[in-house]
């Protein structure tokens, strides 16, 4: 039994790590806090392949930042037995790569993987979003 909160624990942890040294943001902390914000609402509105999309569209600051979240995501999908055959995106795939898996395997015919992933965005987006509260306090 895979223990979702552990993943999205260490998942968000890894975030707030890692946006810490971006280089070229003025307040990389509040900037992770603000798009975590913003793409936890995209996920619970819209969904898990919206989320996705609108990481993959930032600009400024948050384009800087939403590698790392993304990445995140990705790495949380891998401690999934579901994804254990998959290609799961790396860090540095393109949009085109990423959105195509997500519309295969993750939004895909099987509505229990979704509602998995859903799931595990959901709370690794909110743990990362109290990291940021948390170093930015």
């Amino acid at each position: 039994m895979t223990n979702l909160d552990k993943i999205a624990a260490e998942r968000a942890q890894q975030m707030a790590l890692h946006a810490q040294n971006i280089s070229g943001v003025k307040k990389p902390i509040e900037t992770l806090e603000r798009l975590v914000t913003k793409a936890l609402g995209v996920v619970q509105s819209q969904g898990v392949y919206a989320c996705m999309l609108f990481l993959f569209s930032r600009t400024g600051d948050e384009s800087k930042i939403a590698p790392v979240v993304r990445a995140q995501l990705f790495e949380a999908l891998k401690s999934l037995s579901i994804f254990a055959d998959a290609q799961v995106p790396e860090a540095n795939s393109r949009a085109r790569d990423a959105l195509r898996f997500y519309s295969e395997r993750v939004a895909g015919d099987n509505l229990d993987t979704l509602l998995l992933v859903r799931d595990l965005y959901e709370q690794t987006l909110t743990y990362a979003r109290y990291h940021a509260k948390a170093l930015g306090a």
